[in-house]
């Protein structure tokens, strides 16, 4: 653990700027309170209202590439505008490369390739319920790893760490402590009221039955496809944004991350949004350090799988 903290006291020693993460703290706390507060088209909250009323049409496309540029590039303003180095954060390079980060991200949360996966399945309901459930965990390999992928061996900048998929000496095992640290947090998370609301992703939709065979082959088929999605997930955010962006502007590229991830989290329940900004602000500052992404990756996947078993937990 002696390296977390390493990590981190180096980056609040060199790095912190109390304004920037005021102002910052300010503009999240209003977007949370207006996502959750406001209901767009009738549905729960503003980030449903427009993914589940465009669902995997282009208007989605469109409306989440706004939603989350607005984010990134007001995080992005701000720090540049208060930035003590005097180093601006609004360059050409990072501003352009983060708009296209964007543009996937857009695709990726909206589902809008998953149309074109009708039929693909089953005849069967039931079966079909499950297998789109599945396919849409790992849409992200044609929305975010192909296309990251792309600008990896079309762009120089961002050669040799492969978005921090190279490990580079770092120790893995200190973020299994992490992992036993979060599991009393999860625990709490899971008593509150909208959990379950949100948790467990898997559906009971009686594929198994179908299939002729166990749930738990189903059901664990199916985790393993919801925990693919969370390597798309530290790809992007911390390898991309963070590891290859600060290579134009240092350290300042975790602040913009962070207030993408939140708004990522905006579909999710509060109490999981909110945390979401600490969570990934820890592992930006630990993948930024480290150069890699195995942490984080390790600490996401033990978060987001033991959610999911503390939901079977209650239910059961």
């Amino acid at each position: 653990m002696k390296i977390f903290f390493k990590y981190i006291r180096d980056y609040f020693r060199t790095d912190f700027n109390v304004t920037t993460h005021v102002i910052i703290g300010i503009f999240l706390t209003i977007t949370l309170w207006f996502n959750y507060s406001f209901q767009l088209n009738g549905k729960k909250d503003f980030y449903h209202g427009i993914t589940e009323t465009y669902n995997k049409d282009a208007l989605s496309v469109i409306y989440l590439f706004l939603f989350f540029a607005f984010a990134f590039l007001f995080a992005a303003g701000i720090i540049s505008l208060f930035n003590k180095n005097n180093k601006p954060i609004f360059n050409i390079k990072y501003i352009l490369f983060g708009l296209l980060a964007v543009v996937f991200l857009a695709f990726d949360c909206s589902y809008y390739f998953m149309q074109f996966t009708d039929g693909w399945f089953s005849d069967n309901f039931f079966i079909e319920r499950w297998g789109r459930a599945c396919a849409s965990n790992i849409s992200s390999l044609v929305t975010v790893i192909i296309p990251l992928y792309m600008v990896y061996v079309a762009v120089r900048y961002f050669k040799p760490e492969w978005y921090g998929l190279t490990l580079n000496g770092a120790k893995i095992k200190p973020y299994f402590w992490l992992i036993l640290f979060m599991f009393p947090l999860i625990y709490l998370a899971s008593l509150q009221p909208d959990f379950l609301e949100s948790y467990p992703t898997y559906t009971d939709n009686f594929e198994y039955k179908f299939l002729e065979t166990d749930q738990w082959i189903t059901a664990g088929f199916y985790e393993l496809c919801y925990g693919f999605d969370f390597l798309s997930v530290e790809l992007f955010f911390r390898g991309f944004m963070v590891i290859a962006l600060s290579r134009f502007v240092g350290k300042e590229a975790i602040l913009p991350m962070v207030v993408v991830y939140c708004f990522l989290h905006f579909g999710k329940p509060v109490g999981e949004a909110v945390s979401s900004i600490f969570g990934g602000y820890i592992l930006g500052i630990l993948a930024y350090s480290s150069r890699n992404i195995y942490g984080g990756l390790i600490a996401h996947l033990g978060v987001a799988w033991g959610m999911e078993y503390m939901a079977y937990i209650q239910l059961n």
